[in-house]
């Protein structure tokens, strides 16, 4: 048995010797009542759970259960033995797929998942951040000598405008970091979800001990699903040598050295679209959020605990999340909000394009934290291309990313990112407006 599966399987077996099989998190599971499963019998369901750990090859309706888990997190809550459900859910599903599929299938779709997502990644990092600062966050974490890392992870690099906003900010508080992130320095989600943990820990896991070789005394995570893997395979398998934080928590921390450098700025109101799920994030964003100034919060009733952040694996749940999509925007048209904020990267994708279609703003926290500080300014690209309208300035700044980074783009490429953008649940405007317009850097 190899270092993760001994690791997987003392946390499974931990998981069952403390279970009661109460049910309850069976009946907090929001996707276990999307998929239809019985909620008539939650503790059979629980039961179930146990017999596949033990046999995954087990049948069953926990079979379904832990293939349709969004890892929502509200299972975990809910325990009242203080179990991590969700993991042991995740390991579950895990051993399931390495006992039904065959090792090199999976590690074929592993692969093709993960040069999919590289691929988009890199054009449209390339498409909007500067030559040197592309470089340096893509570079190797060997031989970072800060004392505070930031890390971006891969998909964030999509909506670039986000990592400058918190380079801003860790700027404005003086706080020396350095940023490391891109598919070269993934979490190894792709592989895990695929059941590839050889793959896994020839990425996520040689990432995680990078941080260590680097050392630096905190990590500041981005990605919500880096965040949550670290945290629940990394952080579980050997005590690490630093604090592992996702970044709103660590800002959230900064508040009274935030408050003298903020600066006036005129009455808005705001709702935040709201994520349960990792860790003390969305308490720590709407903390934030209520200490800027002229900033009123408001309070709306929301589906927080469907999906830990939108997209990913509630993807399949489509038209739930459009749902709860409708149901934040028109809320905030009905509050009067000037705005609509995101917690993360896939939640600003989905929700940016709602400017073509309602009278609010769609800002990320950390544009409005960076806009209180006086920075701001950074250019939302992706909103842009998702709205559509007036790209003449977009598409030259595109031209000129992709030349610095020497990166060509082709029709088909175009085509690909049209159809990668617009198809995801959320909001958009004109996909021709985009498509057209980016055709025009296509060499």
């Amino acid at each position: 048995m190899t270092d993760l599966a001994a690791t997987f399987d003392a946390l499974a077996q931990d998981a069952m010797a403390r279970c009661t099989s109460c049910g309850k998190c069976a009946e907090a599971c929001p996707t276990a009542r999307e998929q239809g499963l019985s909620q008539d019998d939650p503790r059979g369901l629980v039961a179930n759970l146990i017999a596949l750990t033990r046999d995954p090859e087990a049948a069953g309706p926990a079979n379904d259960w832990v293939t349709g888990c969004d890892a929502s997190g509200q299972c975990s809550a809910a325990c009242p033995e203080g179990i991590n459900v969700r993991q042991w859910v995740s390991i579950a599903r895990l051993n399931a797929q390495q006992a039904r599929v065959d090792p090199a299938a999976r590690k074929e779709e592993a692969a093709r998942r993960f040069r999919a997502m590289s691929h988009a990644v890199r054009v449209l990092a390339a498409m909007q951040m500067p030559s040197a600062e592309l470089a340096r966050i893509l570079a190797p974490i060997k031989g970072r000598k800060a004392d505070v890392l930031f890390y971006t992870g891969c998909n964030v690099l999509k909506t670039a405008h986000i990592v400058f906003n918190v380079m801003d900010i860790l700027d404005t508080l003086g706080i020396e970091a350095d940023v490391v992130g891109g598919p070269s320095n993934c979490c190894g989600v792709y592989q895990f979800n695929a059941g590839d943990t050889a793959g896994y820990d020839k990425m996520g896991g040689r990432t995680f001990r990078n941080f260590g070789e680097s050392g630096a005394s905190r990590v500041l995570t981005w990605c919500p699903t880096c965040t949550k893997n670290f945290g629940e395979i990394e952080v579980d398998r050997a005590p690490p040598s630093f604090d592992l934080n996702h970044v709103s928590e660590f800002l959230a921390e900064q508040i009274e050295a935030m408050k003298p450098r903020f600066v006036d700025l005129p009455p808005r109101r705001a709702v935040l679209h709201e994520h349960q799920g990792i860790g003390h994030t969305l308490p720590a964003i709407r903390a934030m959020l209520a200490a800027v100034p002229n900033l009123t919060l408001v309070d709306l009733p929301q589906d927080s605990g469907f999906s830990y952040t939108c997209g990913g694996q509630a993807a399949r749940y489509a038209e739930r999340e459009r749902a709860i999509h409708d149901a934040v925007a028109g809320g905030a048209v009905a509050a009067g909000a000037d705005m609509v904020v995101t917690m993360y990267h896939s939640c600003h994708r989905a929700l940016a394009g709602a400017e073509a279609l309602y009278p609010f703003r769609v800002m990320n926290f950390t544009d409005v934290i960076a806009e209180a500080l006086g920075r701001g300014g950074r250019t939302d690209y992706y909103k842009l291309y998702k709205t559509g309208g007036d790209m003449a300035q977009a598409v030259a700044d595109a031209r000129d990313y992709l030349e610095s980074n020497g990166v060509k783009v082709s029709r088909e490429t175009i085509d690909a990112l049209t159809a990668e953008m617009f198809n995801e649940a959320g909001f958009a405007g004109d996909r021709e407006v985009f498509r057209s317009a980016l055709a025009g850097v296509a060499q």
